[in-house]
């Protein structure tokens, strides 16, 4: 008896999809995590990309990451972004980023197959959120080119820093 091609691909999903919970369960230090799709037609300068976080530990150091997906289409070895953070007391700290996309050979610097790649970015390093609740991540895309082509996905992760992993087992074991 011939088995059918759809079960196998439906098993072939399901294990991808096991697999995957799997490996996101094992993500402890993740505190936040979300990636914007950028329109097909490209990213306009006036579109802001916004995340809205809410942070309920003060105490804990943390990682801030700028998570970019690009394919083929991308003509330039950087992407500039201007990101701008918002307290919940309304205090905002606008900052230029620049993120390494290729090498000067013009190879993608990234994970990725195909024509798609993840760079992530460490946009700061252990930092404490001075205050509880929500908070505000914006990018605008500084690139001249006017819409930015390439750019599939912008996200945002945060994670507990390992510092602050290594300062709370030292408090279980006390």
């Amino acid at each position: 008896m011939k088995k059918s091609p759809i079960l196998n691909n439906r098993n072939k999903w399901m294990a991808i999809g096991v697999a995957a919970l799997l490996l996101a369960s094992c993500d402890t230090n993740k505190i936040y995590e979300t990636h914007l799709r950028i329109p097909d037609d490209g990213w306009k300068q006036n579109d802001i990309k916004r995340f809205n976080v809410y942070v309920a530990d003060t105490a804990s150091a943390c990682n801030i990451y700028i998570n970019v997906r690009n394919n083929n289409q991308y003509k330039s070895m950087e992407l500039w972004l201007f990101v701008t953070v918002g307290s919940p007391s309304g205090k905002r700290q606008r900052d230029t980023v620049s993120i390494r996309i290729a090498d000067e050979y013009g190879k993608w610097i990234g994970n990725g197959l195909g024509s798609h790649f993840d760079t992530r970015l460490l946009f700061q390093k252990d930092i404490r959120f001075p205050e509880t609740g929500i908070f505000t991540f914006e990018y605008e895309q500084g690139m001249r080119d006017e819409p930015l082509i390439g750019v599939e996905d912008i996200g945002l992760r945060i994670e507990k820093s390992e510092s602050s992993s290594l300062a709370d087992e030292e408090m279980q074991n006390k």
